[in-house]
């Protein structure tokens, strides 16, 4: 099973993002995560269509399972 880490963004422009990132390390908190990210918005370290990240929306893990149709 691949798992990705999810994390729903508000730009600064009203619109959203996701940001992906697969395997994440299984013992990772949501704490964790949320640090960075507070860190990423407090730096203005990502822009995405001209406008930087404002809020975290939302943050999971999503597992998927790959199934050959044959």
């Amino acid at each position: 099973m691949k798992s990705m880490l999810k994390m729903i963004l508000s730009l600064e422009n009203g619109k959203s993002t996701t940001l992906s990132l697969a395997n994440p390390r299984p013992d990772l908190t949501e704490a964790e995560a949320m640090e960075a990210l507070d860190e990423i918005i407090t730096k203005k370290a990502l822009l995405v269509g001209g406008s930087f990240v404002a809020a975290v929306k939302r943050i999971y893990i999503q597992d998927v399972d790959d199934k050959a149709l044959a």
